[in-house]
């Protein structure tokens, strides 16, 4: 019969039909409630690094039409990424020495990116990609190093140049404008894009780009920043542009990276031996506290913009539910908005010429790009989803952009769930992880939502990925229950009555 506890409409939802007395005795009983009535974040998406694999140069395409049609359906299609941050160069002729070119920039790599990749994953659901043109100083680039010596203030306005150069190519080319640019990435730590420069520079660098882009038109186009290489460094880094009322106005998304190699949330064995556990590692939590409280203050959203080296195999069982946590306490502990992986997709031609002598040409040297969606072997012509593509796929599959992220509490610190109110397809999105060596009984309780229809979803364990489960109903009292595997992710959409 119906009942409710503590306000909570008890709705659990089941694979496995099971007697409480026998079955929860056993096993144990683990209660999820999902209260409707307290919102959190309203999700932008999924998305990695894109990358063409188109070079200028004798490289060239690394994927004939049939390679590149698989790997683009398997990250796309099959993955469900929405989004991503497209890798092209924009240069100042000046810094390259070449005769032609476009109002005296060249893009290096627009039309392999926008014709082999967004044109291709468009119909399967790319839709919120954004323009990467990163500024660099130093290296190639002597012309901002120079100018940054020289006149400082030339120097800020070459850098906001790039940037509204490359808009307007994208708009004046191909008739669209994307919503996000994205400046930099590790301007001041990692990468070290600006070579030396600091925080009150990457704050002057923005208000730049975003006065340029507003006098060439772009009403609405935002940056994503600062996309730092650590929780903290962004954190402080985020902090200092939107205090900055002149650059404040062009921030649209908060980004920020999870390293270094080995940290709290970039070593899969480190997660599944706290968090997997029901102990999270505090420091990594207050810092993404701070990080959604920031967001909060200045209505800013948090996006999770990078992840590797995850020393985990990247097939692995592990890698998968290893992200899966990862992913929901981005989403629970920080409240972002969108989760990214490393690249979209990556493959062995290429990874033997980016790490020649570096161990590319080692065996099984490929399946090193651990937190890459999609990885394409061109010798034996494989297209495999890892891992962590599939760790998303149990989210972006289900979860689209402008569902809503419900507070949801566990009594069980081996259960960890997100739930997600998707008003566009009129259901209840639910992901849970068992992280028990034992099955568990899950009674989902909801309040403030009413549930009727057909369960349908998926389940992965090590024994396979993504299998269906097998449809069952509502009934009539809203009352299901759920018999979830031990080491398990599970992905259930639940059709809401009204």
């Amino acid at each position: 019969m119906s009942r409710t506890v503590h306000g909570f409409a008890v709705a659990a939802l089941s694979l496995l039909m099971w007697p409480l007395s026998l079955a929860g005795a056993a096993e144990g009983i683990a209660i999820l409630r999902v209260d409707a009535d307290k919102l959190r974040q309203i999700m932008e998406g999924f998305g990695a690094t894109t990358l063409s694999l188109v070079y200028e140069g004798p490289l060239g395409d690394t994927l004939d039409p049939d390679l590149r049609k698989r790997a683009i359906e398997a990250a796309y299609g099959k993955v469900k990424l929405n989004a991503g941050n497209l890798e092209i160069g924009f240069f100042q002729l000046a810094d390259h020495g070449h005769a032609a070119g476009w109002n005296g920039y060249r893009a290096f790599g627009a039309d392999a990116m926008k014709k082999k990749v967004v044109d291709l994953a468009a119909p399967l659901g790319l839709s919120d990609y954004i323009l990467c043109p990163k500024i660099r100083v130093g290296g190639g680039n002597t012309r901002l190093r120079d100018l940054r010596k020289a006149d400082y203030p030339k120097f800020l306005e070459a850098c906001a140049d790039q940037i509204a150069m490359a808009a307007k190519f994208w708009r004046e080319h191909y008739g669209t404008v994307p919503r996000f640019i994205m400046p930099f990435n590790e301007p001041t730590s990692g990468n070290r894009e600006l070579d030396g420069g600091g925080t009150k520079e990457v704050v002057q660098i923005i208000r730049a780009i975003g006065q340029r882009l507003r006098a060439e038109g772009f009403k609405d186009v935002m940056l994503v920043v600062p996309c730092e290489e650590t929780v903290t460094h962004s954190l402080a880094v985020a902090e200092a542009i939107l205090s900055d009322a002149d650059a404040r106005p062009f921030v649209g998304a908060i980004g920020y990276h999870c390293y270094p190699y080995g940290s709290p949330y970039a070593s899969v064995p480190r997660i599944l031996h706290s968090s997997a556990l029901g102990k999270p590692d505090p420091h990594e939590i207050e810092l993404r506290g701070n990080l959604r409280d920031l967001g909060r203050k200045y209505s800013v959203p948090l996006w999770m913009m990078e992840v590797s080296h995850s020393e985990a195999p990247a097939l692995s069982f592990d890698a998968l539910r290893g992200r899966a946590i990862h992913i929901h306490d981005e989403f629970v502990y920080a409240d972002a908005s969108a989760y990214y992986g490393m690249n979209s997709i990556w493959d062995l031609t290429s990874h033997r010429d980016h790490f020649r002598g570096r161990g590319g040409d080692a065996k099984d040297a490929l399946y090193t790009e651990q937190d890459t969606i999609v990885l394409i072997d061109n010798d034996r012509r494989t297209v495999e989803i890892t891992g962590m593509g599939y760790a998303i796929g149990h989210y972006a599959r289900w979860v689209r952009r402008g569902a809503v992220r419900l507070e949801t509490e566990s009594d069980d610190p081996l259960l960890q769930a997100t739930a997600f109110r998707d008003d566009a397809n009129k259901r209840l999105v639910v992901v849970a992880i068992n992280n028990a060596q034992e099955p568990r009984n899950l009674q989902l309780q909801t309040k403030g939502l009413a549930l009727s229809g057909t369960v349908s979803g998926e389940q992965s364990t090590a024994k396979g990925f993504w299998q269906p489960t097998s449809p069952f109903q509502v009934n009539s009292h809203d009352e299901i229950r759920i018999r979830l595997p031990a080491m398990s992710v599970t992905t259930l959409a639940v059709p809401l009555d009204k």
